[in-house]
């Protein structure tokens, strides 16, 4: 017995479902899962899966949904998911050990975000492990939030080393114009419902994002003003809203605008190595490699942004080194450019399009050279796991699996 519940609320989820009702499977003593109105197999799945299914017509409000399903929960902890996440297998004692073993009331887990870019990738902090009280509910009737309900119990808040991988930034999942405009319409309610400055800036901020990928940048542009202009310049969400100001500008492809945003950020906030980090990406796009290089050299001095709610994955570590990589790949610096790229994989060796670069980039040179260059910076068995674990090869990947394999035997 874990004593903990999963509990979610779930349409229209047959994707991703099964995935991750499995990945919790050996960490919950019960699973509830609230269904608001699916027509596919959600339901059947998550039975299957072994969980309690509730169908409940949609309430117009996530957070009424969520309590549902708080409401279900009879052990002493409730972890919290949504169906598109997954609970990654190496992390459970941590999670296991959390709730044996409490440092807090509640604890702040990591979602990391794939989307079909690798480079892509994103972190974020979230609160949804915490003690199973009936006075700790959701609260917003979208992109709701619990924290205030538990400071009001007075119950702790701490962070835990748990990390789910979420899917619903997939290009398919977010093309779901149906989805956004339901999210758009709601979001619109909840800035006509009383609320904080700091509530109704957190909402334009989420609109703004609805807005862009509904290609309504203007409007995007405006609510991202508001949203600064409501909240003091030195909360925790101002890195955030400024961010998201410089990327609408970056779509519109307004690159006085972009670089103008950013500094103004840089002066409230230089330790957020984001604003760097995405300075360098504009410089690419605008083809001005010094600048750009002047940008990820500062990001990897300025280093992984701390005390910060949301950081892009990487951006002070193996995607600065990654994108001097390509730099110098622009500027026919192929020595230095393998450099760049050999100390990216080193640093993330999981970062596939550092690899697929840089065997294109090695094209020329004999297997035997790649992978005596590659053993500079990963062991043989290292880059043999790693090969093996990818689900796609092409022919220069198989064919320096293949020679590793083939040297391996040899020497033994």
């Amino acid at each position: 017995m874990t004593g903990i519940t999963v509990a979610m609320i779930a349409r229209n989820e047959e994707r991703f479902i099964r995935q991750c009702l499995q990945s919790v499977k050996d960490v919950a003593d019960d699973i509830v899962v609230i269904d608001t109105g699916s027509d596919d197999q959600t339901v059947a799945l998550a039975e299957q899966e072994g969980a309690r299914v509730i169908s409940r017509p949609w309430p117009k409000n996530f957070a009424k949904a969520r309590n549902w399903a708080l409401d279900e929960v009879k052990t002493p902890w409730t972890l919290m998911l949504d169906a598109d996440e997954v609970l990654l297998g190496d992390d459970i004692p941590n999670l296991l050990d959390g709730v044996s073993r409490p440092t807090a009331d509640a604890y702040n887990i990591r979602i990391v975000s794939l989307t079909d870019r690798a480079e892509d990738l994103s972190e974020a902090r979230v609160t949804r492990l915490f003690r199973n009280d009936s006075r700790v509910r959701w609260e917003g009737r979208i992109h709701e939030q619990i924290i205030p309900a538990i400071g009001r119990a007075g119950m702790t808040l701490g962070p835990l080393d748990v990390r789910l991988m979420h899917y619903g930034y997939l290009n398919e999942v977010m093309a779901d114009r149906g989805k956004l405009q339901r999210n758009l319409e709601l979001l619109d309610q909840s800035i006509k419902e009383p609320g904080t400055s700091e509530w109704k800036a957190y909402m334009y901020w989420q609109r703004a994002q609805t807005l862009m990928a509904l290609q309504r940048l203007d409007e995007a542009v405006k609510d991202m003003k508001q949203a600064i202009s409501l909240t003091h310049p030195t909360a925790a969400l101002q890195p955030l809203f400024w961010l998201t100001l410089a990327k609408v500008y970056t779509v519109k492809k307004d690159f006085r605008k972009i670089h103008q945003t950013i500094r103004e950020g840089l002066l409230l906030f230089p330790d957020y190595t984001d604003f760097v980090y995405w300075e360098g990406m504009v410089y690419m796009a605008e083809k001005d490699w010094d600048r750009a290089e002047e940008c990820f050299q500062k990001a990897l001095r300025t280093g992984v942004p701390k005390n910060y709610l949301q950081s892009e994955l990487g951006v002070a570590t193996f995607k600065p080194l990654w994108q001097l990589a390509r730099v110098s790949r622009m500027r026919n610096q192929v020595k230095l450019a393998e450099a760049y790229y050999l100390k990216t994989i080193q640093a993330k060796s999981a970062f596939y399009p550092a690899w697929s670069e840089y065997l294109a980039l090695m094209g020329n040179f004999s297997v035997s050279t790649v992978a005596e260059h590659l053993m500079l910076v990963m062991t043989r068995e290292a880059l043999i796991g790693h090969l093996n674990s990818m689900s796609v090869r092409n022919s220069a990947e198989q064919k320096l699996l293949d020679f590793l394999l083939e040297s391996l035997s040899t020497s033994n």
